[in-house]
């Protein structure tokens, strides 16, 4: 990954021909590339510091997605002032008035958006969307409010401590940011072009990073895309069963066609033995000959995020390939 970020310091040149963005990513200093990450961080700080438009979010239900209870799924209810139903709920042409006022709602489109949730006393923190953009929409067709979830850590008192908030508590949301799983390097590169080019999806998540890896495992188009005979795998990192959020899914997540692999352990590093062999190359079972697939990483420590993305590298699985939504 940091070879890859390199490449956004190079100009037109060499990084504009095709092939040369990994060959001249290559050639940047480590200083560099650590130099870019901190203008990406601070390109990220910024875009969060602007005048975002929020929104009262009321926690409609907390329920337990993990056996221990630990992680929470949230559903939330976002105002999200309709004014006229007629251009929605009868004609299959939105009204002038919709289509002037978009909804809250209307921004969400891709797995792994989110939001910023802010509380009374101005506190923000990031939060991914759990939902399928499909879902969230069907939910709220007829309300005047837009109904999402999120995957939030009750030990994590860090931030809102969102996870400890009763039905009825309320916080404000910003609108819908982000554009969901992307490059880190090249944002046009992202899941639903992966989709469209026929790319195999390989799927990585621990901890709370399952809830948006949740939201492309039932997105429709993911779950078509594995039925017609495309290869999606995800692989699961959690420290114990009872710990694993969403464990009554896999099974239906299984019958859509995706392979699900739970890979147990103390460590987060433990995923690096499933996908990768004791010399550091990847899978065979994984990754087969003359194929580049599509990784989607979430919700691993930095470390190891960073460790897992220069083993693909090494590997030969490009920069504009691996995609995350919590960067």
């Amino acid at each position: 990954m940091a070879q890859h970020r390199a490449a956004m310091r190079i100009g037109g040149g060499a990084a504009s021909r095709p092939g040369a963005r990994e060959a001249a990513s290559l050639a940047i200093p480590g200083r560099a590339r650590c130099s870019a990450r901190r203008r990406d961080a601070r390109s990220r700080a910024a875009l969060e510091d602007k005048d975002l438009t929020f929104n009262t979010t009321t926690v409609v239900e907390n329920r337990p997605a993990s056996a221990d209870g630990v992680l929470r799924t949230l559903l939330l209810s976002v105002d999200d002032d309709v004014r006229q139903l007629s251009g929605r709920k009868f004609g299959s042409i939105p009204s002038l008035e919709r289509l002037e006022n978009p909804r809250w709602i209307d921004a969400f489109n891709q797995p792994g958006q989110y939001v910023i949730a802010r509380n009374a006393e101005g506190a923000k923190e990031r939060v991914v969307l759990a939902s399928t953009p499909y879902d969230a929409h069907k939910d709220s067709a007829f309300l005047s409010a837009s109904k999402v979830q999120i995957l939030v850590d009750r030990n994590n008192t860090g931030g809102l401590n969102l996870g400890n908030l009763a039905p009825g508590d309320q916080f404000e949301s910003s609108e819908v940011l982000g554009r969901g799983f992307q490059s880190l390097f090249h944002e046009e590169d992202r899941l639903g072009l992966s989709l469209e080019e026929g790319k195999n999806l390989v799927l990585v998540a621990s901890g709370t990073g399952i809830g948006p890896i949740r939201a492309v495992a039932d997105w429709a188009p993911v779950q078509a895309y594995a039925g017609n005979g495309h290869v999606v795998s995800l692989f699961y990192h959690y420290e114990s069963l009872e710990s694993a959020a969403y464990v009554d899914e896999f099974q239906s997540w299984r019958e859509a066609g995706i392979h699900v692999r739970p890979c147990q352990g103390k460590d987060a590093s433990v995923i690096e033995g499933e996908l990768f062999d004791q010399k550091g190359e990847v899978r065979s079972t994984i990754v087969k000959p003359d194929t580049d697939p599509s990784f989607l990483i979430s919700g691993f420590p930095g470390k190891v995020t960073a460790r897992l993305s220069r083993l693909l590298s090494n590997n030969g699985i490009s920069g504009n390939r691996v995609f995350y939504c919590d960067f």
